[in-house]
């Protein structure tokens, strides 16, 4: 919200156009009225910016409302095409490459099995494979915003360099390996954390779409083959003093513990990854949810002690933070028929009171999740307009 002091004419039209365009942005098609009822504008500011925006080709006019006695009102919407960004995912044997348009759709994406190497070779795959999907799409090269790369693993103040990664199994591994062939803006993210700021964007997205407020902040345990999370605050994620912040899965779960990857004992890891909970049994994890779901009693019985862990480490988090929290990955899909016994235990464990609404699992799918250190890019651009 612009302050209300000291505020000059140049900052008012800014805060409005920035108005008008969200308010676009989050709408399929809108109307000038509608514009302006829904900011409390009047037509010749709405109108002002209209052409300010169509002019820069941020916006386009298709179609028009059916009428209700007058003029048929225009349609007024984002043009889609006005600008990219390109999300890169490096994973131990795969590389995948998404261009994703201004409305955070995926328009195009391609990968190859790869093994990872800090190698300068690795770094020659990446711009490659960039350039061709922006070849193959007659993209602008103008109008891409930047390349959000995710990896996983533990990263420096400023992540440049990523400290340990046991997924890709390597230490001190400088980005630059990777970013320096680029010819574009870009930004290298911890893939959790960039997978709990898409889950957080795309869930809000034509949301409260009139409101200038940010949204509250949110705390996401995102449980995949590792366990990772991250707290959004201001449409940011929250960095921290030494880039640690929402490192959840390296709190302690069980002093002298199961060993986690980390060198450590008890982490939450350890309890609640993909990777240990099939190990547990030996099986794949879509089998081992089937199993316990048709009531196999070892499966049930590991299951239940699994929830039991989980809902613990919920339980700290929001005792010490006071905030939502949602559970992201791709085990959040199979813990969805577990919802409501989930939040049972987690009212049950809270010594205050609450009725568990503070909880929530993800329903943003794994390729949208995958585009977010791409979609920090369109989030910034929206937010400057």
């Amino acid at each position: 919200m612009i302050s209300s002091q000291k505020i000059t004419t140049s900052e008012v039209r800014k805060y409005n156009k920035n108005r008008i365009f969200k308010l676009i942005y989050n709408s399929s098609a809108i109307s000038r009225q509608e514009i302006a009822d829904t900011l409390g504008l009047s037509l010749p500011t709405i109108n002002q910016n209209i052409k300010l925006l169509k002019d820069s080709g941020l916006i386009v006019m298709e179609g028009s409302f059916d009428s209700t006695g007058g003029r048929k009102a225009q349609m007024i919407m984002v043009n889609a095409d006005a600008r990219f960004a390109i999300s890169v995912n490096v994973r131990a044997n795969e590389l995948k490459v998404a261009l994703i348009d201004l409305n955070g759709e995926i328009r195009s994406q391609k990968s190859v099995d790869i093994e990872f190497s800090p190698e300068s070779d690795y770094g020659v795959k990446v711009s490659e494979l960039v350039d061709d999907i922006i070849e193959e799409n007659n993209i602008n090269t103008d109008n891409i915003l930047g390349i959000g790369i995710t990896m996983p693993g533990i990263f420096n103040s400023d992540n440049t360099m990523i400290i340990s990664s046991p997924p890709l199994n390597t230490r001190d591994y400088k980005t630059d390996n990777i970013t320096s062939r680029l010819k574009y803006d870009y930004t290298v993210q911890n893939d959790a954390r960039a997978s709990a700021f898409a889950d957080y964007w795309y869930s809000h997205k034509n949301e409260n779409a009139h409101m200038d407020e940010s949204y509250h902040d949110k705390f996401y345990l995102m449980i995949n083959d590792g366990v990772g999370g991250a707290c959004v605050s201001n449409d940011k994620i929250v960095q921290g003093e030494h880039n640690r912040y929402g490192e959840f899965g390296h709190m302690t779960l069980y002093p002298d513990g199961r060993k986690c990857m980390c060198g450590k004992k008890g982490c939450v890891e350890s309890y609640l990854s993909a990777r240990n909970l099939s190990s547990d049994l030996g099986i794949q994890i879509d089998e081992f949810f089937k199993k316990a779901s048709e009531g196999d009693a070892q499966c049930v019985k590991v299951l239940d002690e699994y929830l039991d862990n989980l809902t613990t480490g919920i339980n700290n988090l929001y005792v010490i933070f006071d905030r939502d929290i949602v559970i992201g990955g791709f085990v959040s899909r199979y813990l969805l028929e577990y919802e409501e016994n989930i939040r049972q235990s987690l009212i049950d464990k809270y010594s205050f009171d609450t009725d568990g609404r503070y909880f929530s699992i993800s329903s943003c799918t794994s390729e949208r999740t995958d585009t977010g250190a791409a979609i920090m890019f369109l989030s910034e651009f929206i937010n400057s307009i």
